[in-house]
């Protein structure tokens, strides 16, 4: 399936700078603010444009989730976080949850959690298909797809690894490899970064 046939357009891309090696178009952000740098040499292998690193400031957000609790991205201060939006719909998404999962206990007991941000669904709809597809991590409901656009994500699956500061700082729109050595760099050079307070 061609990766057009599942990115859920939000609007002209036409605007969109693209990121490296995936052909997907992304909007291009501005510098975070305060935002410790990652050296590059510390990545083990070449990503190979499997991750873009996150050129602006990190949404803060507030969701319910499929526990009936609120949860926030500020409340995960100390731990590396992979935020990944998803829908029950999108095969991609579906396709790499069960490899995303094995990564997630891979790294957990270094500090790494997933947050599985559910696009535009009711609990009704994803609570049945987490029930047969179990998600390792919290399940959240961006019921309007607000905190969605506000990441200015253009399709799904879209993923973003944040750092221990809460701190955005790499993405990519589309099904990731997760056995990619570039992306698991990534992960491993945030888990040594010191920052942030623990949850």
């Amino acid at each position: 399936m061609q990766r057009r046939q599942f990115l859920h357009t939000l609007g002209a891309l036409g605007a969109a700078s693209t990121l490296g090696g995936t052909g997907t178009p992304a909007f291009a952000a501005g510098p975070v603010k305060g935002a410790t740098e990652v050296d590059d040499s510390a990545l083990a292998g070449t990503s190979g444009g499997t991750l873009a690193a996150w050129r602006g400031a990190t949404p803060a957000f507030s969701l319910e989730g499929l526990d009936g609790k609120t949860h926030a991205l500020s409340q995960y201060r100390g731990r590396v976080v992979i935020v990944n939006f998803w829908a029950t719909w999108c095969g991609p998404c579906r396709n790499e949850i069960p490899a995303m999962g094995e990564v997630v206990r891979q790294y957990r007991a270094r500090g790494l959690t997933l947050l599985a941000v559910n696009y535009k669904e009711p609990a009704t709809t994803v609570k049945p298909f987490v029930d047969k597809l179990p998600i390792d991590g919290t399940v959240l409901l961006d019921a309007d797809g607000a905190v969605y656009k506000r990441f200015g994500s253009l399709g799904l699956p879209a993923t973003y690894l944040v750092d221990r500061a809460g701190n955005a700082r790499f993405w990519r729109m589309g099904e990731l490899e997760w056995t990619d050595v570039g992306l698991h760099g990534h992960i491993e050079a945030l888990l040594t970064q010191k920052g942030g307070t623990a949850a």
